[in-house]
């Protein structure tokens, strides 16, 4: 059966935060356009799993509809000076499902597969303490974090949420 794709904004049955059309037309402008192939199926499939990867997060602000079935569209939120509104999702959150869609595309197990490695960490570190997990050693369907394995995707959601999945969200207030 194939997927249908839903990107309708504040939907009750959305399942994407864009559309086929968009991410063609997001690939025609990147570098690597020629890496994002397959079926319209396989595409749609990539962009909705994207989608519910990115809707564990905790956004800023708050849904448009208490009905809608994903996290955005979001209102009464400010990033850098641009008030959120009802009537569009942001590009930000726009591009972070077009890469993630990408790397999944190239990995779709990344997320849920464990190599069977062992050891949680890679390095440690005591002086100017560092400390670095070995991303490699998730048991299977037990990422902590997407951040851990696409570190990047920060870059995109970073000024939107709080930067952790729902579960794993810590806020620290001083004062």
């Amino acid at each position: 059966m194939a997927a249908v794709l839903d990107a309708t904004l504040s939907g009750a049955s959305s399942n994407s935060y864009v559309t086929l059309a968009e991410a063609e037309a997001y690939f025609e402008t990147t570098p690597h356009d020629e890496h994002w192939t397959g079926s319209n199926d396989a595409k749609n499939r990539l962009l909705i799993t994207a989608t519910r990867y990115l809707d564990v997060f905790s956004y800023y602000g708050e849904r448009c509809e208490p009905t809608q079935a994903l996290k955005w569209p979001r209102k009464d939120y400010t990033v850098d000076g641009v008030e959120l509104t009802c009537a569009s999702i942001p590009d930000q959150i726009k591009t972070a499902t077009f890469e993630l869609a990408h790397a999944l595309l190239h990995d779709g197990n990344i997320l849920t597969h464990s190599s069977g490695k062992t050891g949680v960490y890679e390095e440690v570190k005591l002086g100017e303490l560092e400390v670095k997990y070995n991303p490699k050693t998730q048991t299977s369907g037990l990422v902590n974090n997407i951040l851990d394995i696409f570190p990047w995707l920060e870059s995109f959601i970073g000024a939107y949420s709080s930067s952790g999945a729902a579960n794993y969200t810590v806020r620290l207030r001083r004062g």
